[in-house]
């Protein structure tokens, strides 16, 4: 049975609401990527290409300093920091859900890496839970595979949402913020002993601030991308409240700043990647290997039939 999370989808009351299963899409059209910052590419290759077996970006992002790593319509980007010894790697304590057509598959690649050693002395795990696959990355911070067709992302590969811990008090603030300042659809959740800001950021795509008791919430310079329909306005309006930290080339800013839109007062701190429409990497078609029946993944095939027999069609294909 289709498990749904219409919970976490909401249109506020000064928004229209829409009639049938899909909430309406505001001035976040598409969240793109997320970044990491990674010591090497080395373990990154193993793990999101060896193991997860997603695709290597061959057109951008493919020198040393950079990686992109294609899913779906949307990517992780490792940039490439160097740090102290000893210092290990900060990690991320949110969750990042992740859509994923082949997750035996996967998990049987992992396993085999596991079994080499390739990812010994890393907080590596895969944990099979009530909502799907918690994976632990080499790098400390976590994914969750979910089946395609378990939750309301349409499509069989992509990043689906990104769930970031905030402090005790905030959601509601940060609510107000995307929806008055960023213009996203937004819902506040009080269910639950963690309340929530679930903003949606695509179609089927969302962003979620769970409130949670933590010693530190640094994000580590982790960061999401999306794309904004009204890219100056929003450029200008965050200037005036010095939220900008920088511009990159072309149709791209950035800001960390998270404010009460009714005060300007500082709510919360984490990087946000804001990108234009006509920035060129916009519905750029991506590469990705789906389906995995050639070699050296022949031993997917199988799998790989069985999830076209289940879904009645084959990934990559559609």
């Amino acid at each position: 049975m289709k498990r749904r999370r219409k919970d976490r989808f909401h249109m506020s009351e000064n928004q229209q609401k829409n009639t049938d299963n899909n909430p309406e899409i505001g001035a976040m059209v598409m969240m793109d990527h997320v970044n990491f910052q990674t010591p090497g590419h080395d373990m990154a290759t193993m793990f999101f290409i060896g193991g997860l077996g997603l695709t290597r970006d061959p057109y951008r992002r493919a020198d040393m300093q950079n990686m992109g790593i294609n899913v779906g319509l949307q990517q992780f980007h490792l940039p490439r920091r160097e740090r102290t010894a000893g210092e290990g790697t900060p990690p991320f304590q949110g969750l990042i859900g992740l859509v994923h057509p082949d997750i035996e598959g996967a998990r049987l690649r992992l396993d085999s890496l596991k079994e080499i050693g390739a990812l010994a002395h890393t907080p590596y795990r895969w944990e099979e839970d009530s909502k799907g696959v918690l994976v632990t990355s080499p790098f400390g911070y976590q994914l969750r595979l979910h089946a395609p067709g378990s939750l309301d992302f349409e499509k069989a590969l992509g990043i689906a949402y990104v769930d970031v811990h905030v402090p005790p008090g905030t959601a509601s603030r940060i609510s107000a913020f995307y929806e008055k300042i960023v213009g996203a659809p937004v819902r506040f959740s009080e269910q639950g002993e963690e309340p929530s800001a679930i903003i949606l950021a695509g179609p089927h795509q969302e962003m979620c601030f769970i409130e949670r008791e933590l010693e530190d919430y640094n994000t580590h310079n982790m960061h999401v991308s999306y794309h904004v329909t009204h890219y100056n306005q929003l450029r200008r309006e965050l200037r005036e409240h010095d939220a900008v930290m920088g511009e990159g080339r072309g149709e791209v800013f950035f800001f960390d700043k998270i404010y009460d839109p009714e005060n300007g007062d500082a709510v919360f701190q984490m990087q946000n990647e804001v990108r234009s429409i006509y920035h060129p990497d916009f519905m750029r078609p991506l590469v990705n290997r789906w389906p995995m029946v050639t070699e050296p993944f022949s031993d997917q095939t199988l799998a790989m039939k069985n999830l076209a027999d289940q879904l009645g069609f084959m990934p990559g294909t559609k």
